[in-house]
């Protein structure tokens, strides 16, 4: 009677078929999360984008996002009054709510062409201004090896946007 199993050879040759596939499989998929993650930046930069907008309208103020391409941060701030007026009389400046947002480490910003904005940054800056327009403008995306996506923001409506690069380059 013969022992049931599987022999060391047929174990070792099972074992080089996974480890090629394996092999060939890891790259495809390595790109493949690094599109989805490129995808997701775009989505949440237009995301912050509308949000501004929208902030911009239902609070009647101009909000501005700015984008630092050399470390590769959003900003969004509301350009309220500084000074507010306390009890009594009494002014007290009031700080400018500003929220900074990170892009992912193999995102980066790669071009940024904006209409000059109504209040002075040091940054590109995007305003949005309470009847829901805009100063107007392009953001471009990138990733290490992948194709980009483009934001554009509509100066007369506000509306935001995502072309890929490929609809871009047609």
């Amino acid at each position: 009677m013969r022992n049931k199993g599987f022999s060391f050879l047929e174990v070792m040759v099972v074992m080089v078929i996974l480890s090629l596939s394996i092999s060939l499989v890891t790259p495809s998929l390595s790109r493949f999360f690094r599109t989805v993650e490129l995808k997701g930046a775009a989505k949440k930069v237009s995301g912050i984008l509308r949000h501004g907008r929208s902030e911009a309208v239902n609070k009647g103020l101009v909000y501005q996002v700015f984008f630092n391409a050399d470390s590769r941060e959003i900003g969004i701030q509301s350009m309220e009054s500084p000074l507010v007026e306390k009890e009594e009389g009494v002014k007290k400046e009031k700080e400018l709510s500003k929220k900074i947002y990170s892009l992912p480490e193999g995102v980066q910003i790669k071009k940024v062409e904006v209409a000059s904005p109504q209040y002075a940054t040091d940054f590109p800056t995007i305003e949005f201004y309470p009847n829901g327009g805009s100063n107007g403008g392009s953001i471009v995306l990138d990733g290490q090896d992948r194709n980009g996506f483009q934001i554009e923001v509509n100066f007369l409506t506000g509306i935001v946007k995502i072309k890929s690069a490929e609809d871009i380059k047609q």
